[in-house]
């Protein structure tokens, strides 16, 4: 028992030095994207990709999906709608509560010479709510789009990116939003994955790569 309680400090010096090793990882990767990339002609360019990730981009889509499976009574349009809506508000929320309870500070106020290209935030960096509702999107519409997952999955990851490179998020706060995002994503794809049948109804060609449906 002695021995054990010995080896609690040293337990405590090697998960300091963790920290520590991660932190200057976190920061060096930060700098090499926001500095060491920065372009006069990804400026635009990230600033619109970082749009796929936002709340009101989000809800816009889904409730339009919805709309339009109700207009052409698609039953897989609507629960494509449904799975990314649901998606969009579970990671929201999850995504609220951790950075309200982790309250990282943003780069901006920990590290000098930060590039900022859209938008000057300073608190609630942890986890990036861009980067999990855009990686929960793409995951929740997967399913109906098969053909197009990996457009989905570029798109993703081209979000989480653009908030390093626009100045906003540290690299961890993306990677750990991206795992969070999956998740919800997933689950929401599984609980509304899309109604198969044999013969496929005719649709529009804004739906021709939804999944069959009855």
């Amino acid at each position: 028992m002695e021995g054990l309680m010995a080896l609690l400090p040293l337990s405590a010096i090697n998960f300091e030095h963790f920290r520590a090793v991660i932190a200057a990882w976190d920061a060096a990767a930060f700098k090499a994207v926001n500095t060491g990339l920065a372009s006069i002609w990804l400026d635009p360019l990230m600033v619109g990709i970082t749009w796929f990730g936002a709340g009101v981009t989000q809800a816009g889509i889904n409730l339009f999906i919805i709309l339009a499976g109700f207009i052409w009574d698609r039953v897989n349009v609507r629960r494509m709608g449904y799975a990314g809506l649901s998606a969009y508000l579970f990671s929201g929320i999850i995504a609220q509560i951790a950075k309200n309870i982790w309250d990282r500070p943003r780069p901006l106020l920990t590290l000098y010479d930060v590039r900022v290209v859209y938008e000057y935030l300073f608190t609630h960096s942890f986890p990036s709510g861009h980067s999990t509702t855009a990686f929960a999107a793409a995951f929740a519409w997967s399913v109906f789009l098969p053909r197009g997952k990996w457009v989905l999955f570029v798109l993703a990851f081209a979000t989480a990116f653009s908030r390093v490179y626009l100045g906003v998020h540290f690299p961890l706060d993306t990677i750990y939003g991206a795992i969070i995002g999956t998740i919800i994503g997933i689950g929401c794809a599984r609980w509304f994955r899309p109604i198969r049948s044999g013969s496929a109804h005719a649709r529009g060609r804004w739906f021709s790569g939804i999944t069959n449906e009855v």
